[in-house]
């Protein structure tokens, strides 16, 4: 058995190609399906040797490959204006040079990757036989001219047993993935053939040649030929059929290998998928974020009422069929506000779950496809009815330039530090005084937070602050103030005292738990989300990314 590589090097230094998810970011890591697809339009374009096909059908059958990527910065975006196709009709924008003409443009982006190495590896390991193909995907390799946009200009090369690139492995998983790429699969090379249509392409010149160069009964069979086979009559002004824009329906999860990066090592949470399924508000009334229990608490409904599986699966609803609480991680339902910069207000943008690592994609779709879809499998409207606070319409959040707060990343991008923007609940009661003895209060509270972190399959914290108030601008107290009423007939009257979040409902005969604010440091970065506390799975306890003083000094 052997390693096959295939190695792309960018030319210039960049990667322009549009994520099929979001048209306005930059695909990365390259999908190894677009590679595929780049060979696949080489060999057509070489007239498809047989030796070459062979090497394309034989790689569609391979398990999908690691990638090696390095990391690398995405280009903002930058809008540019393009003249489109020529259109003979009447506008205020004529061609100098062709009056009777007119041309418009249209606004285009370029998605754009600028990696730190301009070399991505596609890696197969344990590959049979690859001696035998090798020749016809080096010659297909040395010819592939771009990957992704025209202007992503490649150097391709294949190679057997070449060793372990030096930099970030992505490698192929079922559970915890990252981010889902396409991928070949068996019988590809034949389905991108019908959709390159070459064949109907060059049967159109054909007959058009002989129409146009012959007379009498010849041209008669050919025209009758031509519409038998393309379904209308010959005219000289009928464009050759266009190429189907090409499809890859398999997809396939992919991680991060945990390990070395630029600034140290990443370590991912235990529980939590790194990918939230975000939820963007597209009516209803203005929020803030101490509102998020209410609104989590109508999700979790919805997604109940919904479920296709009855009784819903313990992961969603984090109950055993017996009615007990689930010990293992399940799902997590949070809010997301517009908190921290300059202009931070709290105000809530959209909603979220995260969901447990252990669940296979398949079996969440399976949960989940009646709370996201309609009866068609088209995306469908998400309402939630608040009571008093009125009514919430989500959809699932696609376009992740629209606000950097719906942006995955935004949650989950690795951090050596993180701080709340709603509050941690205590685990466990403080036997500590609070009013008599703050100092030991603090540090018995702050243990606590460090033993949240192990129950959240987080690494043990090297360093936590506590306080009521946020480190994140927007965000309310953790409480609530209150101060008594002076002159009034109650000396014990009190009222509250600015915004804050309302204390997290307790199990009947119990008190309410001490909930506070968090600042939270690891010694090496740690990938989100980061969800902590007894209230973690209901909306209570998310962080989001803050600056650390200990990363600079690394």
């Amino acid at each position: 058995m052997s390693t096959l590589s295939i190695e792309v090097e960018l030319l210039t230094g960049r990667y322009v190609a549009a994520d099929v998810a979001n048209r306005e970011t930059a695909e990365w890591p390259p999908h190894p399906g677009r590679l595929f697809m780049a060979m696949a339009a080489t060999c057509f374009e070489m007239g498809e040797d047989a030796g070459e096909v062979a090497a394309l059908q034989w790689l569609e059958q391979l398990p999908p490959p690691d990638i090696f990527a390095s990391d690398g910065i995405r280009r903002s975006r930058h809008a540019v204006y393009v003249p489109v196709n020529d259109k003979v009709t009447a506008s205020k924008s004529l061609l100098q040079t062709a009056p009777g003409l007119s041309r418009s443009k249209q606004e285009r982006a370029f998605p754009t990757m600028i990696p730190d190495d301009a070399t991505v590896t596609f890696v197969w390991h344990d590959v049979a036989e690859p001696a035998s193909h090798l020749d016809g995907l080096r010659r297909i390799c040395s010819n592939v001219i771009r990957v992704g946009h025209s202007s992503s200009l490649v150097r391709v090369w294949a190679q057997i047993d070449s060793g372990t690139p030096n930099r970030p492995r992505w490698e192929p998983t079922r559970r915890g993935a990252e981010v889902q790429l396409r991928v070949a699969g068996e019988g590809e090379f034949e389905r991108l053939r019908t959709a390159c249509g070459a064949d109907r392409i060059d049967r159109f010149a054909e007959l058009a040649e002989t129409i146009s160069s012959t007379k009498g009964t010849q041209k008669r069979e050919a025209k009758a030929t031509f519409e038998l086979e393309f379904g209308m009559p010959f005219k000289s002004a009928l464009r050759p059929p266009e190429p189907t824009p090409p499809v890859l329906g398999q997809w396939q999860g992919y991680a991060r290998e945990i390990g070395a990066s630029k600034t140290g090592m990443v370590v991912a949470g235990e529980h939590f998928d790194s990918q939230l399924l975000i939820l963007r508000k597209l009516d209803g009334p203005n929020l803030g974020v101490q509102n998020s229990l209410a609104l989590t608490k109508r999700l979790r409904d919805a997604a109940m009422a919904h479920c296709e599986i009855q009784p819903p699966p313990a992961w969603l609803s984090g109950h055993e069929t017996n009615g007990n609480a689930m010990t293992n991680p399940h799902a997590a339902f949070v809010a997301l506000p517009f908190v921290g910069g300059q202009h931070g207000d709290g105000h809530l943008m959209g909603l979220a779950i995260a969901l447990p690592k252990q669940i296979a994609p398949e079996t969440r779709g399976e949960a989940l496809r009646g709370l996201l879809l309609d009866e068609n499998d088209d995306e469908c409207p998400i309402e939630l009815k608040l009571g008093k606070l009125g009514v919430w319409t989500l959809c699932m959040e696609s376009e992740s330039t629209a606000a950097k707060t719906l942006q995955n990343s935004t949650w989950t991008r690795p951090s050596y530090a993180w701080a709340s923007v709603t509050p941690v609940v205590l685990d466990r009661y403080p036997k500590s005084d609070r009013s008599t003895d703050r100092m030991r209060w603090n540090t018995e509270v702050a243990e606590t937070i460090a033993l949240a972190c192990q129950r959240a399959g987080l690494p043990t914290p090297i360093n936590v602050e506590i306080d009521t108030t946020s480190w994140h601008r927007g965000v309310p107290r953790a409480v609530p103030k209150r101060r008594r009423l002076r002159g009034g007939p109650d000396r014990d009257a009190t009222t509250q005292l600015g915004d804050g979040f309302s204390p997290m409902p307790a199990r009947p005969g119990k008190p309410t738990r001490p909930q506070v604010h968090v600042r939270i440091e690891f010694h090496d970065q740690v990938t989100g989300p980061v969800i902590l506390g007894a209230g973690r799975f209901s909306g209570y306890g998310l962080c989001k990314p803050i600056a650390s003083s200990h990363e600079s000094t690394r």
